[in-house]
């Protein structure tokens, strides 16, 4: 049976491994960032626990009635816990262990996995821990998070961390094409994510392209004419950056300009996020330019924490361009 890669291969290597030498543990936490696979690989594994072809402890076939049940999530012995709301509540968690405290309906495993753990409420995470520390049965229990700090540490001392590495750059981009997203917007998307169905939802939504553009032009402003660039400000910028989330990503999109550029004047090996404008950011470079760009960087990541703790956008973006 041919090997079935997901999007960290090396992980699922370790796990089929664990799987053949039957040294699977009770509980896992999968850590990091959104779009790293956490959840697919989750997924995978039980999928190789269950899989109806899989006679040799190898991967799943991914087609089987076991493989295609887990993956529509539909599959009485793996349950998937997610916050309801803003998080996972107590009540959540009692349910579970009273489900699983029942036999298998269709084999002795079960499989618990976690979705958003760090969103879990202490008295949740607590009836949790109890769980996890006397297990029931053939049970496999795997905890996501993009924020492993925020777990209780009573139950990460109790399970075995695995660490999701944040894929490269040009796998990602492929990934993002591969969903019919012309390049010069997959370079842009996969900077800003990891995940490529986060990748697609902001490119399809209606003010991604214009806010690109416009930010574009603003930048050229910035190092032409101040007075200018702070006029667009109220004319255009403010048009989305009225929007929180819409400033945040305006921010987000100069500072993958300033670095583009930065890459350039080091002459850093980079895909150049706005690979559109590749030419003209290659002759903006300059040595003068080179001693400034740290700080102008430092400038925009001081405006990105400001727009977090509520600060006037507005205000944000007149302090950037006054000090660039």
């Amino acid at each position: 049976m041919p090997i079935i890669t997901t999007k960290q291969p090396e992980i699922s290597n370790l796990f089929t491994n664990l799987i053949e030498t039957n040294r699977l543990q009770h509980a896992y936490i999968f850590e990091g960032v959104a779009g790293t696979g956490k959840y697919e690989m989750a997924q995978w594994i039980a999928q190789s626990l269950y899989c109806q072809k899989n006679t040799n402890n190898q991967s799943p076939c991914l087609e089987c009635n076991q493989c295609l049940r887990i993956q529509q999530g539909d599959h009485p012995d793996v349950t998937t816990l997610a916050p309801d709301g803003l998080s996972i509540k107590v009540d959540q968690v009692r349910a579970i262990k009273e489900e699983f405290s029942k036999s298998g309906m269709e084999t002795r495993r079960k499989i618990l996995i976690v979705k958003d753990m760090d969103k879990m409420t202490m008295n949740a995470a607590n009836s949790l821990l109890k769980f996890i520390e006397e297990p029931e049965g053939e049970i496999t229990i795997m905890l996501l998070t993009t924020e492993v700090q925020q777990l209780l540490p009573t139950i990460v001392s109790r399970a075995q961390i695995i660490h999701f590495p944040v894929r490269d750059i040009s796998i990602r981009i492929d990934d993002i094409l591969e969903k019919g997203i012309p390049r010069e917007a997959a370079t842009i998307l996969a900077y800003l994510t990891q995940d490529t169905d986060r990748a697609v939802e902001i490119y399809e939504s209606e003010e991604f392209n214009n806010i690109v553009e416009i930010v574009w032009k603003w930048f050229l402003l910035l190092h032409k004419n101040k007075d200018q660039a702070l006029i667009y400000i109220q004319t255009d910028i403010m048009t989305f950056g009225s929007n929180r989330e819409h400033a945040s990503l305006i921010l987000d999109l100069l500072i993958l300009l300033y670095r583009d550029l930065t890459a350039i004047c080091f002459e850093q090996e980079r895909i150049i996020a706005f690979s559109k404008h590749e030419a003209t950011l290659n002759e903006m470079a300059s040595m003068k330019l080179q001693v400034r760009l740290p700080d102008i960087l430092t400038l925009i990541l001081a405006g990105k924490k400001k727009l977090s703790r509520y600060v006037s956008a507005q205000g944000v973006f007149e302090q950037i361009a006054l000090n660039i």
